[in-house]
């Protein structure tokens, strides 16, 4: 919804109909076969015009919070609002957000558009690197946490904040409503944990110690996530003078104080805590309480799968959003392994559905990859950067032949085109001496009888045509096909390889297991899989890359004379 330019219409536009439909379908992302949210829609008009009715006159009222105690593995408390009450925080935040966010900070990352955790710690090593000048001068971190924080935020000072950018008496009474419908454990302070509006207000509050740090104490490597903050630099000194005067600010501006514990100055190279990662100079790990968090969360998704509760595309969304997460650490032994468990205790159902395509193509490909032993990656890595075998050799501390090893099983396993590794002279030299799949090296070496010729090339090259005879996964042949098949034959017909590509994932998923060579993939897809359209004559013959374009620049002359 377009901001309103006029801060006193803000009112009038909060409770327009429009502005309250689009709360609820903000509010109900996620949510849509909750029964209080089935309920409300079955009467939607009728639901939204009431609160409307409500809100006009003033006599709007939200309902008790219902209060729930978790541990995961903190002990939390958890306020949640009735489902038309959310859409009135909604609401709310349509109409002021914009008003507010223009004027954060750019390093206030919670709860804002194009922001959240992973660009946080992104923003986290760019100053990293500035601070310590690409790690070579020692670089030192104001880590500080706020002691309770949502509990012991005052609606007073909140109120008057909010007031300087709100000149409608009837928003903020609203908003004061809101406020002290929460009972904490002091009368007028404190703010529940689960309101979109607690989110919101939360970042608004603590703007005020944003400014003051960029303004007052002119921090330049400064970056905020709700009540989590870190100010970088090479001085230790500097920091404990920020830490002190930052604590005066708090507790005689926003009546907050530091938590003693994880509010200390720490050298980088110890690691900082922060975001759910463990930082250092040059890489980063996942915290253990997360990790334990994770797997707690794995065995209950396997339980509930078991009983058929789950279906396995929900277990791969929520499995590959965690992959997401944990792959921004160095952590790819420890995914490779939970990979693994996955594919153990998620075994394709009989009958599944596919909704999301692209989810199930990206979960496929990372299983392929992580078939593949660390040191391989390691060295595709470093060779895709564009490191000599020599540079590479240096930099893992492996002898060269080692390498040029880990590049002829990567050319097996496709995972490289042998025209990346030799030159088109070397490549056509070498194919044009071997006689036979089975030669030796050192048969082929003779025949070839050049010296600038070296056994471990002409191994990439046996390497290569071992590939071609080589079973594949399922999943390989499903990309490969999609590619030569489908996009040439049937290139102007993208509503029929969308509905291709669907049918094409329900098969990999549920033979995941099933290894070939190409000659028996095409046998079984020609004559036991019922997917392509196209007449077995038509599906059977091989259309090459010239005939397609040629088929391409026909049609476009066709259509070119028809306008």
């Amino acid at each position: 919804m377009q901001p309103t330019t006029e801060i006193t219409d803000m009112y009038e536009q909060l409770c327009s109909y429009e502005n309250l439909e689009l709360a609820f379908k903000r509010a109900r992302r996620g949510k849509t076969l909750k029964p209080y949210v089935i309920e409300f829609e079955e009467k939607l008009k009728e639901n939204l015009l009431q609160l409307q009715t409500e809100l006009l006159s003033q006599t709007y009222k939200p309902e008790p919070l219902k209060t729930f105690i978790i541990r995961d593995p903190k002990t939390r408390k958890i306020s949640k609002s009735a489902f038309r009450d959310r859409i009135v925080h909604h609401a709310i935040c349509n109409i002021i957000e914009y008003t507010f966010d223009k004027r954060f900070i750019y390093d206030s990352f919670a709860n804002r558009l194009r922001k959240g955790t992973l660009h946080a710690i992104k923003r986290f090593d760019h100053f990293k690197r500035k601070v310590s000048q690409n790690n070579t001068i020692k670089c030192y971190v104001l880590k500080a946490d706020i002691k309770q924080y949502f509990e012991t935020v005052d609606h007073e000072i909140l109120l008057t904040i909010l007031q300087k950018r709100i000149k409608n008496d009837k928003l903020v009474a609203l908003i004061r409503k809101i406020l002290v419908n929460y009972l904490g454990n002091v009368p007028g302070v404190g703010m529940p944990l689960g309101n979109l509006t607690s989110q919101f207000f939360a970042n608004v509050y603590l703007n005020e110690l944003d400014q003051f740090v960029k303004h007052k104490l002119r921090a330049k490597y400064y970056i905020r996530y709700v009540d989590d903050f870190v100010i970088l630099h090479h001085s230790q000194k500097l920091l404990e003078k920020y830490k002190a005067e930052i604590d005066t600010f708090l507790q005689q501006h926003l009546v907050l104080n530091f938590h003693p514990q994880k509010s200390q100055v720490i050298k980088l190279h110890k690691g900082i805590n922060f975001l759910g990662f463990r930082i250092f100079y040059h890489h980063r790990l996942l915290r253990k309480k997360n990790i334990k968090k994770f797997e707690r969360k794995f065995e209950v998704m396997k339980d509930v799968y078991q009983q058929g509760l789950l279906d396995r595309e929900k277990a791969v969304e929520k499995f590959e959003g965690w992959l997401a997460y944990a792959s921004q650490g160095n952590t790819y032994k420890y995914r490779t392994e939970m990979m693994g468990k996955f594919n153990r205790y998620f075994p394709a159902q009989k009958e599944i559905q596919v909704t999301s395509v692209k989810k199930h193509e990206n979960f496929n490909q990372k299983i392929e990859a992580n078939e593949i032993d660390f040191t391989f990656q390691k060295t595709l890595y470093l060779f895709k950067k564009g490191l000599t075998v020599s540079e590479i050799s240096q930099q893992r501390g492996l002898q060269e032949s080692t390498i040029w090893a880990h590049l002829a099983y990567l050319v097996e396993l496709h995972q490289l085109q042998l025209k990346e590794v030799l030159t088109d002279y070397k490549i056509k030299t070498i194919l044009s001496n071997i006689k036979n799949p089975n030669d030796t090296l050192r048969q082929v070496k003779e025949r070839v009888d050049n010296d600038a010729i070296s056994y471990d090339e002409i191994n990439c090259v046996l390497a290569n045509i071992k590939g071609k005879h080589r079973q594949k996964s399922m999943h390989y042949y499903i990309e490969w096909y999609k590619r030569v098949n489908c996009f040439r034959k049937c290139y102007f017909n993208k509503k029929q390889r969308a509905e291709c590509r669907n049918k094409f994932q329900i098969l990999a998923a549920k033979s995941s297991e099933m290894k070939f060579i190409k000659k028996e993939f095409l046998e079984f897809f020609h004559n036991h899989v019922n997917i392509c359209v196209l007449s077995d004559k038509e599906k059977k013959r091989f259309m090459s890359w010239r005939e397609f374009q040629s088929r391409v620049k026909g049609k476009k002359d066709q259509m070119t004379s028809f306008l």
